[in-house]
């Protein structure tokens, strides 16, 4: 049985992890939105990759409330070194380049926890504005669901995790470039994890990562790990069944992702 949500005065109630390399001129922007935040029942957990530009100093200077600086194997594999170190109830993946929707995020969605009571949901999702050279647009997941997860996606900004669920479902597939936090939720949603959409923007979410600057290997790699759980003529009923009703929302009036 896993133990209701209550955060005792040493563990705070969210553990926000920033995973980063050589990335001291956008750093800054994702540190101040945190900073910001009207709520400060958090921990700061940075992974660097061994930087060299300055962003290890920077960070020694800035003090989170962990810092692990040395090489690994990706971004998947810095995100597991902070999942392990993790004490918050939930866990937020805030990288470099990305930051806050806006300063009363943490305290919005500690309130909707407050609220909600046990039993505390696992996963808590909103939406996400993607910024960057391509202009700035809104991404809706109020469509998403346990069984069509699989046919679309969840911007891993867009969720907060109880830390637990890690136990439960393993961590990141390092042998995933760029899909395995997809790969990881649908695992959590495929295995019964309690789910609730919060409708707000949780996040600014900079498009300009690997999965933007290689989208064709990403959207290949994504159909591989679809793979893992529908047969492909599955997939494809579900993935055009998917995009019509997302189609009729948008007719209807309706802003979806």
């Amino acid at each position: 049985m896993i133990n209701p949500v209550i955060s005792a005065p040493s563990r705070p109630r969210f553990s926000v992890i920033t995973v980063c390399f050589n990335a001291l001129a956008i750093l800054p922007e994702t540190y101040a939105s945190l900073r910001t935040q009207s709520s400060s029942d958090y921990e700061w957990i940075v992974v660097d990759g061994a930087s060299t530009d300055g962003t290890v100093e920077w960070l020694t200077e800035i003090g989170p409330d962990v810092l692990v600086s040395e090489r690994d194997t990706g971004i998947y594999d810095a995100m597991n070194k902070a999942i392990a170190r993790a004490t918050g109830d939930y866990l937020f993946f805030l990288n470099a380049g990305d930051r806050f929707a806006d300063a009363n995020v943490l305290t919005e969605i500690k309130s909707v926890l407050d609220l909600q009571g046990a039993p505390w949901p696992d996963i808590v999702y909103g939406d996400v504005i993607y910024f960057g050279d391509r202009g700035q647009r809104r991404k809706r997941f109020n469509w998403l669901k346990r069984s069509n997860l699989v046919f679309g996606d969840l911007c891993h900004q867009a969720a907060f995790v109880r830390r637990e669920m890690f136990d439960r479902f393993g961590v990141f597939d390092v042998s995933l470039r760029y899909n395995a936090d997809f790969d990881w939720f649908i695992r959590g949603f495929r295995g019964g994890a309690r789910l609730q959409y919060v409708h707000r923007d949780v996040a600014r979410f900079h498009d300009a990562g690997a999965h933007v600057l290689a989208a064709q290997a990403c959207e290949l790699e994504r159909n591989t790990v679809r793979h893992r759980y529908c047969p492909r003529l599955l997939w494809l009923l579900g993935h055009w069944s998917l995009r019509a009703e997302l189609k009729l929302r948008r007719m209807l009036g309706q802003e979806v992702g």
